[in-house]
């Protein structure tokens, strides 16, 4: 073999190697669930942040994930093949599920349980219009005339989308539900449409309550230090781990030790009244904790059937409704 056909032969392992090494690097913004989902355990003591201030109460205290971020192989794959099942871009979707909104808010539930005075406005995103002429993705502010400002204000206005009458008149019979719904958006401005039995005109609705602008809560992950860590935040990551910001939040101010030496994990999306709502992926996290050796697993009880047959070896499964119901069973004796 000549000195120049030698040369060749290593560049071109060279590059394959490289080509290799490019394939193979994740793409932050794209997500992939298969049909058997890696879980990840993720700690947040310690990498809690409430307006700059670390968030590290004692014991341990994690949240957890599934999913992982699609390959650059798998991309060019998909653009060449075509794919049934494409990752899911997180540039573009839901508002309700950036770091940004639901880490803030989370954490102000938690200091709220803690006695906090802080308050919580409201997000309404609806998206997938049924109505020809509505814009594809809003943001709504006002409905039935009612300024969205909190919970309290968008569960008087949704109650005209529930039920056939509303109110009494002056006789004391029910009054007729209005036949048209009126509402307004951030940008669109103000729609008029008929009231349905589907009530808003949008197959999707989320509702997200809002800590105010001055208060701020972000993970800090090593990564961040080489990304632009405001464009992560506005990805559509997720909030099924809302729960557990609000945990260990309250376990930070609480005045003990409430992990009292355990490793905590959980999952659950938590709205500003403290309710726990579903998540997806449970069985996939649960797993993730078993493996991380955590104490207990805090999930949402209205899933509870997901884990039926699950065996979680010597962790201890804890459903709740509530962030008062993980509270109360840290510092009850049954803990």
């Amino acid at each position: 073999m000549t000195r120049s056909s030698a040369a060749r032969r290593r560049w071109a392992i060279r590059g394959m190697i490289a080509l290799i090494v490019v394939l193979l690097v994740p793409v932050p913004w794209l997500h992939v669930i298969s049909e058997d989902p890696p879980g990840t355990t993720w700690r947040l003591n310690g990498r809690l942040q409430v307006n700059g201030a670390s968030i590290d109460p004692p014991g341990r205290w994690s949240w957890l994930a599934v999913g992982r971020p699609a390959l650059v192989g798998e991309v060019v794959r998909d653009a060449l093949f075509g794919s049934d099942d494409p990752p899911t871009d997180m540039r573009g979707d839901s508002m309700v599920l950036r770091p940004a909104l639901a880490e803030p808010a989370a954490a102000a539930v938690g200091l709220r349980h803690a006695g906090v005075d802080i308050p919580l406005g409201l997000l309404v995103e609806a998206y997938d219009p049924m109505v020809e002429g509505l814009p594809e993705r809003a943001i709504l502010t006002h409905l039935q005339g009612v300024q969205l400002s909190d919970r309290a204000a968008w569960e008087e206005a949704a109650s005209v989308l529930e039920v056939p009458e509303i109110g009494r008149d002056q006789d004391g019979l029910a009054a007729p539900a209005p036949e048209h719904l009126s509402f307004q958006t951030a940008r669109a401005g103000a729609f008029q449409v008929e009231r349905t039995e589907d009530g808003l005109p949008y197959r999707v609705v989320r509702t997200l309550d809002t800590a105010p602008q001055t208060f701020d809560a972000r993970i800090a992950f090593q990564a961040t230090e080489l990304l632009p860590v405001d464009w992560f935040r506005e990805l559509s990551l997720g909030s099924s781990h809302g729960m557990m910001v609000a945990l260990t939040t309250y376990a930070h101010v609480f005045e003990g030790d409430l992990a009292a030496g355990r490793h905590v994990a959980g999952t659950g999306g938590i709205r500003g009244d403290g309710t726990v709502v579903p998540i997806g992926g449970l069985e996939a996290k649960a797993s993730a904790a078993r493996r991380a050796g955590a104490d207990v697993l805090f999930y949402p009880a209205s899933q509870g059937a997901e884990l039926a047959g699950f065996d979680p070896g010597r962790m201890l499964l804890v459903p709740v409704e509530t962030l008062a119901e993980a509270i109360e069973w840290l510092t009850g004796p049954t803990a």
